[in-house]
């Protein structure tokens, strides 16, 4: 009897120790496992991937811009660190509790698609008018995406 006390206590600590151990584990964000596409409509037609640490531009075909730059498909490399930055935001913000589609009243909008995947998951949140009835987090990924192309690529808001 005097050694059940002593060996409850042992057993409780191994118990606390083994379970606060496993409740500290970090999950790392690895830019090698998200796919990002993001698909401009409206007045704009052109789509971004970025896959791993590398962002690709394609231009919509059958409409040529006057800039030439926003003509040509291109791929730039990134940091990883700073692509792995972003991912973790994206899930710290919760980008999977979005709803699917925003709508809106306007005419002459300008829409977004941006389809997250990630180790199987797949979500696509859909905005009829970016610059009006679209989320924080929505505005931010596009942002993010034109700074990383390097293109400069604004949006052009037309009346409506």
């Amino acid at each position: 009897m005097r050694f059940l006390l002593p060996k409850t206590i042992a057993l409780l600590i191994s118990f606390l120790a083994y379970c606060g151990y496993n409740t500290n584990k970090k999950t790392t964000i690895s830019s090698d496992m998200y796919t990002l596409t993001v698909k401009r409509g409206g007045y704009h037609n052109y789509m971004f991937q970025l896959i791993g640490n590398s962002i690709f531009y394609f231009p919509d075909s059958t409409d040529v811009k006057t800039i030439e730059r926003f003509n040509v498909s291109s791929v730039t490399p990134l940091e990883k660190k700073v692509v792995d930055s972003f991912f973790s935001k994206l899930e710290s913000e919760r980008f999977w509790t979005l709803n699917e589609r925003y709508r809106t009243d306007t005419s002459c909008s300008s829409s977004i698609e941006i389809t997250l995947e990630h180790d199987g998951r797949s979500k696509t949140v859909f905005c009829e008018d970016f610059g009006r009835d679209c989320p924080d987090l929505i505005k931010y990924i596009d942002q993010s995406i034109v700074v990383f192309e390097g293109n400069d690529l604004k949006w052009t808001f037309l009346p409506g």
